[in-house]
């Protein structure tokens, strides 16, 4: 019943809006934790979060099955890279691949950190 609000919902938006841009995360790349998902903490400027508190920005589109696609818009003072979630109507795949490619003629492509160039 909630998936098909929520879908409900997003196809309102997108009758007006090709795309709906959010963060990809909260929080810059972190190293990976092995442990258990339930004990895992992120760093972050306002204290420590729970791993499973990332899940937010991906519900969107795994909850609707509306299509999204990740495109690089900066970088931290780190040097990591930076993304930003593109999402759109349901059965539109390309077009979310289409703006991040056209993004990417004004903001630059993707390009390894520093710390891990050749």
């Amino acid at each position: 019943m909630m998936r098909l609000k929520a879908h409900d919902i997003w196809h309102e938006y997108f009758k007006t809006h090709d795309a709906f841009l959010m963060p990809t995360n909260f929080i810059q790349a972190f190293p990976h934790d092995h442990g258990p998902q339930r004990g895992r903490r992120l760093k972050t400027t306002q204290g420590e979060r729970r791993y499973d508190d990332q899940f937010k920005w991906i519900s969107f589109a795994t909850l609707t099955g509306c299509p999204a696609t990740i495109a690089p818009v900066g970088r931290t003072k780190e040097g990591l890279p930076v993304g930003i979630q593109i999402m759109c109507s349901l059965f539109e795949d390309a077009t979310p691949i289409d703006i991040a490619a056209r993004m990417r003629d004004v903001v630059g492509g993707f390009e390894p950190p520093p710390m891990f160039s050749s």
